[in-house]
């Protein structure tokens, strides 16, 4: 592998700020940008000091003319099973924001590509990398009785009109858990195991007027050990609230973790200093430039990357499943 990559990237919207800044500070070649909204790729470049970019708005085209060694995908969600697909098939290396996919048939599609194919499909699940549930991902080996999740934000018409695809089944192929309370799911099923079986009952208590999937969501997981695993998400809040993640240990402490703060039966943990540069919001964290130079050290020194098809797959399939629960206890596909 080359000591620089090439990279594209597709979708130009707020999250490719913190791609963007975290490939440069990689080190790698920034060498093409593609957006439907060509103003907006000329944007980015602009305001990344970008003057050689490539802008295209045919991602097919600029994978085709540009050739480049990996693609990082920013799109909205139906398109990242597709784009991936398509790079995987040219032997292009992917680094895919979330969701992995929205549907069981696009994950089967992309472990299909996959298996063809020479490159490495990575998935941003960034929180994974925070100090704060490295430390609780450790003290958790020791054996866990009951764990807890929430999600619990303010969600207001500006936001989901800001752009045609949010709430939408279509596009954004659900709500508050595929959107805002992915990554904290995911953080459950990395520490804790992945589920088997799940009950979940999901609803639009609060924005019926603005979008036709789910505000609010409950759910109780159980592992094939038979730990519980309960979780809560809601974008119907008045305010938004940290989101927590809190386990009780086989010795009996009490663990939460508020974003990067960390107890222990109440006592404040001291944790390693944050690595990476927030680039947008503070709800994203600054770990996707940990994570984004994990995936390049990978790629040069041919480690398996950790966060890949089958473990970005996880939290999807624990989603798609409670939206099929409907109050009944049924089985997490594979």
């Amino acid at each position: 592998m080359k000591n620089t990559l090439r990279v594209a990237l597709i979708g130009c919207g707020e999250i490719s700020g913190n791609h963007i800044g975290a490939i440069l500070a990689a080190g790698e070649d920034l060498c093409a940008l593609c957006d439907i909204l060509p103003e907006r790729a000329k944007q980015k470049a602009e305001k990344y000091g970008l003057s050689d970019v490539l802008v295209y708005t045919d991602y097919l085209k600029m994978l085709d003319e540009v050739k480049p060694d990996v693609v990082h995908i920013c799109t909205p969600h139906d398109l990242h099973a597709p784009m991936a697909i398509a790079a995987l098939s040219k032997d292009i290396n992917v680094l895919c924001e979330k969701p992995l996919c929205i549907s069981l048939e696009q994950l089967a599609d992309l472990r299909s590509a996959a298996k063809n194919s020479h490159a490495t499909l990575g998935v941003c699940h960034q929180n994974r990398f925070k100090p704060s549930m490295v430390a609780i991902k450790k003290m958790a080996e020791s054996g866990v009785m009951g764990a807890f999740g929430s999600v619990v934000w303010k969600r207001d018409e500006n936001y989901y009109a800001s752009g045609e695809w949010r709430g939408t089944w279509e596009h954004e192929g659900g709500g508050v858990m595929i959107n805002q309370a992915l990554h904290t799911l995911d953080l459950l099923q990395w520490i804790c195991g992945m589920p088997t079986h799940v009950i979940a009952s999901v609803g639009n208590w609060t924005h019926r007027d603005c979008i036709e999937v789910e505000d609010t969501a409950s759910a109780r997981f159980e592992t094939a050990e038979g730990l519980p695993i309960n979780f809560f998400a809601t974008t119907s809040a008045g305010a938004s609230l940290p989101i927590s993640v809190q386990l009780t240990l086989a010795d009996k402490k009490k663990i939460c973790a508020q974003n990067h703060i960390l107890t222990v039966d109440d006592e404040i943990v001291a944790l390693p200093k944050r690595e990476g540069v927030l680039q947008g919001k503070e709800v994203w964290g600054s770990e996707h430039a940990v994570l984004i130079a994990k995936f390049y050290q990978c790629l040069k020194t041919g480690e398996k990357f950790p966060i890949d098809l089958e473990e970005g797959s996880r939290v999807v399939r624990l989603i798609l499943a409670m939206y099929r629960s409907n109050g009944e206890r049924i089985e997490i596909p594979n």
